[in-house]
């Protein structure tokens, strides 16, 4: 089959900033570009400009009705085309694909923020919270059901939609990657010597570890005297350097440094002097901020949960939520030169493993053998 497929990319957030969702999207497209496909990223601003009332999944309902028969592949996210697949053209390969499972959070709860009105409201929209995850697994059961393909970034991932009832033959792993040039800028981070720095990339929310890392520094701190902890990237729920801070006990605030917001091109620099990271995330899809600590030559201590485990080795692993084994562990790195030059050579070759190239092959090699068999009828 001519390599040079039409692949159509349905991002469900903006891309002008490129991150979580859009970034998956935006890269992706853009590795298959450089293989030869023909690639188109949409976001919402295209999807719904005809004006179509309601959801943005009623909005790419039309506008697929409109386009896909334009494209050899649609791609498009894991809980946003629940209708069926009889109603759009045979011809065109359909990927649903998770960049986070909605089904994880029935089953993983997302504390509230460490503050007691926060704890009361949180508390109080238990029931519609529940039922709203339960709308979005539903839509998610019904998407990939539908979809010829889905494509999940974990094993986790498969594990809950073939319990889902979701046939295992359409699922593939295939996790996210970096870029080489990416990779490459990285590691000039590594470069710097390291020091006693605890780097942490990430938005600073409940999910993300916003109860733990106050905790996990406070006894990081306790234990290696020089110790400082580096939050990058936290600007999302809380916008400012001051508003995390507050999250930290006084007398640790002057060794928290906060970037709420950075360019790409700056993370090298940012990380450049860290020792480790961290990264006590409760639930992921496939970490960007883990992958880009390893490839800066920084080993990360996370929990076992969904997302980090596709990257990190039990030594690096925690059980979920337990803050005080995460900082023991960043605190035998940090105590040990020469553990720590071994995990960092580790943390540059295992980033070395995620390469949007290689992911770019598998998934175009993926995507002519599916559209082989849904064209010749098998």
């Amino acid at each position: 089959m001519n390599p040079s497929l039409r692949t159509l990319h349905c991002s469900p957030v903006p891309v002008a900033g490129c991150l979580g969702a859009a970034k998956v999207y935006v890269e992706m497209a853009a590795t298959l570009s450089a293989l030869g496909c023909q690639t188109t990223v949409v976001d919402p601003a295209t999807v719904c400009s005809n004006g179509e009332p309601g959801s943005y999944a009623a909005a790419l309902r039309q506008y697929l009705h409109s386009h896909a028969a334009e494209y050899d592949v649609v791609e498009y996210e894991h809980n946003r085309l629940p209708f069926p697949r009889s109603e759009f053209p045979r011809c065109t390969l359909f990927v649903a694909r998770s960049v986070l499972l909605s089904h994880h959070f029935l089953s993983i709860p997302i504390p509230s923020r460490p503050r007691w009105s926060s704890r009361v409201l949180h508390l109080l929209r238990t029931g519609a919270r529940r039922r709203r995850w339960q709308l979005l697994v539903s839509n998610t059961n019904v998407t990939c059901e539908q979809a010829d393909l889905v494509f999940v970034s974990s094993g986790d991932d498969s594990s809950a939609l073939i319990a889902a009832g979701i046939r295992p033959g359409k699922i593939q792993v295939m996790p996210f990657a970096l870029s080489k040039s990416r990779r490459m800028a990285l590691s000039e981070a590594a470069r710097t010597p390291a020091g006693p720095v605890v780097a942490f990339v990430g938005t600073f929310d409940p999910r993300k570890g916003m109860r733990d890392l106050p905790r996990i520094a406070e006894r990081v701190c306790a234990r290696v005297p020089a110790a400082r902890f580096r939050l990058l990237g936290t600007a999302g729920m809380i916008p400012d350097a001051e508003g995390v801070l507050a999250h930290f006990p006084r007398n640790l605030r002057s060794r928290i440094e906060v970037t709420p917001r950075f360019e790409p091109g700056q993370l090298a620099q940012l990380l450049a002097g860290s020792g480790v990271g961290v990264f006590p995330s409760l639930l992921e899809g496939f970490p960007f901020g883990i992958l880009e600590m390893l490839a800066a030559g920084l080993p990360v201590i996370a929990y076992r949960t969904p997302g980090p485990p596709e990257m990190l080795i039990d030594e690096y692993l925690c059980q979920r939520g337990d803050s005080e084994e995460a900082a023991d562990r960043l605190v035998s790195l940090l105590s040990n030169p020469a553990k720590l030059a071994d995990a960092r050579a580790w943390a540059l070759g295992r980033a070395a493993d995620f390469s949007w190239e290689d992911v770019g092959q598998r998934t175009l090699a993926r995507y002519q053998t599916e559209l082989l068999a849904l064209r010749s009828g098998g």
